[in-house]
């Protein structure tokens, strides 16, 4: 009974010195790598409870506003199970935007891609984002879209909107509206 306590106690004080470890270790690597300041949070979740909880009081602000005062306007996070880099100085924003496959690549976190699909605008890169947005700007500033098909558009959302009381598949529901609008 004795020694079958002492086991269950050491095998714990080496787990724990492990994982304390092993944090230990992921916090000097990025350190190393030359990232900003920040929290990762807990292993695999890191801080994505506490940004879904400010999104559900609908003012995710608090989450930004309280690392921007601890680590300033550029910080590390860990969410949607990736290290993510946040910055909320707009020059810094601009310079990151006008510099994009220059000095920096864009990326989402594996779970982000999978929500919006492979072919999604915003997982496109290159001259292919290019002239996929420059399509899509020019479709939506015709004045035709303007005037008619955006009254249509706003009718049939409003609609299906109306007619969700249960769960709702959005791909699929996004995939009605579009064939209705099709159609029409």
């Amino acid at each position: 009974m004795a020694f079958s306590f002492f086991s269950t106690a050491l095998l714990l004080l080496l787990s724990s010195i492990t994982a304390a470890f092993l944090l230990l270790l992921r916090r000097t690597r990025y350190r190393r790598m030359g990232l900003p300041p920040g929290s990762l949070g807990l292993p695999l979740i890191g801080e994505t409870l506490q940004l879904i909880a400010s999104y559900k009081t609908e003012n995710p602000e608090p989450f930004v506003d309280a690392r921007v005062a601890r680590y300033g306007s550029v910080f590390m996070t860990h969410i949607f199970g990736e290290p993510t880099v946040f910055s909320a100085d707009p020059e810094t924003n601009r310079f990151v935007l006008q510099n994009e496959g220059k000095l920096f690549e864009c990326s989402y976190p594996a779970s982000i891609c999978n929500l919006l699909g492979k072919h999604s605008l915003l997982l496109m890169k290159g001259s292919l984002h290019k002239r996929m947005h420059s399509l899509t700007m020019s479709f939506a500033n015709s004045s035709i879209i303007k005037d008619h098909l955006m009254l249509d558009i706003d009718r049939l959302v409003r609609f299906n909107l109306d007619s969700w009381s249960s769960r709702v598949l959005l791909m699929e529901e996004a995939k009605k509206v579009t064939n209705i609008l099709i159609r029409n």
